[in-house]
């Protein structure tokens, strides 16, 4: 794969029905959010990027190896942890970001990458317990919670520096205040959200990067659904913070799912569409806006199927021009894989890797799929998984 990375700006990499997005700082400090290396990017013959082996090409350099300034996992779910591992062991990684409360829920649930993330935070926390003076990049870890989280056995100790909460914002990457390019604002994990579902437990952000007088805006909810999306809008709001709502650039929650904005509340007696959710990603959306949906091509409506949905991504193209809802799998050839990658400019974000044309035509067919299939209308009985 050619492509590089951008001067600053953000990539979206096609690894299936995953997330792997990396947000480039500068040329020398890159933050990659969640990473699923798919085992079909092993062969040659199938249309996956090889994550890790594009993260050890394009990193810079520290002593000699690929230097990643941050790691920060948004939840530890296969399709957003897998080839932790392996990049561990090739790149050094400068700090972690961390959210432990799905660690404690669900410890018995995860895979091995996951286990060897947490085995990393582990060590990493120890040090920062131990001599939280004196740690040095390559051992930081940074802890997203609330005060309840911290007030367990497990972070009792635990540094105040090192903590980072909702409703704040963080401009600190590995030890180092970037507050003139960049800002992170926490909008959850919230302290008492769904502890059934691991989902709800995701890092969301809002980060926002700055070269003079542009500005280019991500949100990042990782696989949350609609309450917990309504509640941060609810919230945010009412803390009059519209700002950290703003979007250039939506990562769409949980890969394209109907369930961002398809539920069924309490007062409901079937799955409905929420307008409300839908009204706000379109009020909050910045001039020229983009979706991305880190997903397969295969959107469908059918009874059972995981995410991409095709009720979700028809819901998403009404709140944006024409092309900018953007599949990372849907591409003009498999001969020709790329990451869609943003790069802030003076005229601000732009996109300079993604057909738009490609999107287009992928938008048309995919639409007089689903209408030839049959039913396009609400479902009125939850379905699948997504």
């Amino acid at each position: 794969m050619s492509t590089e990375l951008p001067d600053q700006g953000f990539v979206f990499w096609p690894v299936g029905n995953g997330d792997s997005t990396t947000i480039v700082v500068d040329n020398s400090t890159i933050i990659q959010v969640d990473l699923h290396h798919t085992e079909k990017s092993d062969d040659e013959n199938e249309d996956a990027v090889h994550i890790v082996d594009e993260l050890v090409e394009k990193l810079p350099q520290k002593n000699g190896k690929p230097f990643l300034s941050v790691f920060a996992l948004t939840h530890p779910d296969k399709d957003h942890i897998q080839g932790f591992e392996e990049l561990l062991e090739e790149v050094t990684i400068g700090e972690i970001w961390h959210t432990p409360r799905v660690f404690l829920e669900f410890h018995k649930d995860l895979c091995e990458d996951a286990k060897a993330f947490k085995k990393e935070v582990e060590r990493r926390k120890e040090i920062a317990i131990k001599d939280p003076d004196s740690i040095e990049s390559g051992d930081r870890v940074r802890v997203f919670g609330h005060d309840d989280i911290f007030k367990e056995a497990d972070y009792e100790d635990f540094p105040e520096d090192y903590k980072s909460y909702p409703g704040t914002t963080l401009t600190l990457i590995d030890g180092r205040d970037y507050s003139d390019v960049f800002k992170a604002f926490i909008h959850a994990p919230f302290k008492d959200g769904n502890e059934g579902e691991r989902n709800e437990t995701s890092l969301a952000i809002q980060v926002s990067l700055s070269k003079g007088s542009s500005l280019g805006k991500l949100l990042l909810f990782g696989d949350l659904s609609y309450p917990t999306l309504r509640r941060i809008y609810d919230k945010t709001q009412e803390k009059e913070n519209d700002e950290f709502l703003e979007w250039d650039v939506l990562l769409s929650p949980h890969h394209c799912s109907k369930k961002a904005m398809y539920w069924k509340g309490e007062e409901d007696d079937q799955v409905n569409l929420k307008t409300d959710i839908m009204d706000d990603f379109e009020g909050s959306a910045l001039d020229e806006a983009y979706i991305i949906a880190s997903s397969e091509s295969s959107f469908t409506n059918g009874k059972g199927d995981n995410p991409p949905h095709q009720k979700a991504r028809n819901e998403y193209e009404k709140i944006v021009a024409a092309g900018r809802f953007i599949c990372t799998h849907e591409y003009e050839s498999s001969d020709n894989i790329k990451p869609v990658v943003f790069e802030l400019s003076d005229e601000g974000l732009v996109l300079i890797s993604g057909d738009i044309e490609s999107q287009n035509s992928a938008s048309k067919l995919s639409s007089a799929i689903a209408a030839a299939r049959g039913n396009t209308e609400t479902p009125t009985k939850e379905q699948g998984f997504g």
